[in-house]
């Protein structure tokens, strides 16, 4: 499905009753990588999983990117498919998607979970280093490549010997992608990362997922992160970046658990 929100096309799936989640995908993904979350949280919960601008079926519509376009997005998709309150759980750049959302909207936000995201640690050597590699990367601009090497990354390691068909299926995914617009999305995301935020403000629930091989996120931001947000859970998986994919039963058991444990409403 798609609708008119903040002046372009948003594509969208949405399935189930009751309180909604919006499940945000990261960099380099589209909505099609919630294929273990959708189906299930959707028994329990109305879900809307949807590409954000620049990525799947949703075209950039020609405007700068930035954290903030990208949380005005999702607060007009949110108002125009009439929902007005969601749990908002956001992989990677979807969490600090989420976040900003929380941060300017707090009213339309119930909960967040932040899915191997690290907000509020600056990147250390490593990071910066994986970054410039990265950057090098996009500009070549080989969708192969990019989601061969972006794929192998967000996995613990040996993962793509161990179960090649999950591999496969996640390099495929991102591989239905437009990289033209990668470059300049990865500098809006790398300008959020580096402007300081106060994680103190947020006074919705919030469940921090992490992966104890993620080589995006050390677990080190993941506490950080947990002792900033007030009333916050930090729950570790022994996995890479993609927890939701490499470790998904566990990492729905989680999300549930989280989500049942807030009030509910009968209707989104």
């Amino acid at each position: 499905m798609k609708i008119a929100a903040n002046g372009i096309d948003v594509h969208y799936d949405v399935a189930g009753q009751g309180s909604c989640v919006v499940l945000v995908h990261g960099f380099t993904d589209n909505r099609k990588m919630w294929f273990n979350q959708f189906p299930e949280l959707s028994k329990r919960y109305r879900v809307l999983a949807y590409d954000v601008r620049g990525f799947g079926e949703t075209r950039g519509g020609g405007r700068p990117y930035s954290m903030g376009l990208f949380a005005e997005d999702l607060r007009a998709l949110l108002e125009a498919v009439g929902i007005e309150r969601a749990f908002l759980l956001g992989y990677s750049m979807g969490g600090r998607i989420a976040l900003e959302v929380a941060l300017r909207c707090p009213e339309k936000v119930r909960g967040l979970v932040f899915a191997n995201s690290g907000i509020g640690e600056p990147p250390g050597p490593e990071m910066q280093e994986r970054r410039k590699i990265f950057v090098e990367l996009l500009r070549q601009g080989d969708i192969d490549l990019i989601s061969e090497m972006m794929a192998e990354a967000s996995f613990s390691p040996g993962l793509k010997q161990r179960d090649p068909e999950l591999f496969r299926k996640y390099k495929e995914i991102k591989k239905q992608n437009d990289p033209s617009d990668y470059l300049a999305i990865m500098e809006a995301i790398v300008s959020a990362i580096d402007a300081p935020v106060d994680l103190g403000r947020l006074r919705c629930p919030a469940l921090i997922i992490a992966g104890d091989r993620d080589g995006f996120m050390a677990l080190g931001t993941a506490e950080a992160m947990r002792k900033a947000i007030p009333g916050a859970e930090l729950v570790v998986f022994p996995t890479g970046h993609a927890a939701a994919l490499e470790a998904p039963a566990a990492f729905n058991a989680a999300v549930l658990k989280f989500l049942d444990g807030q009030p509910q409403q009968a209707t989104s």
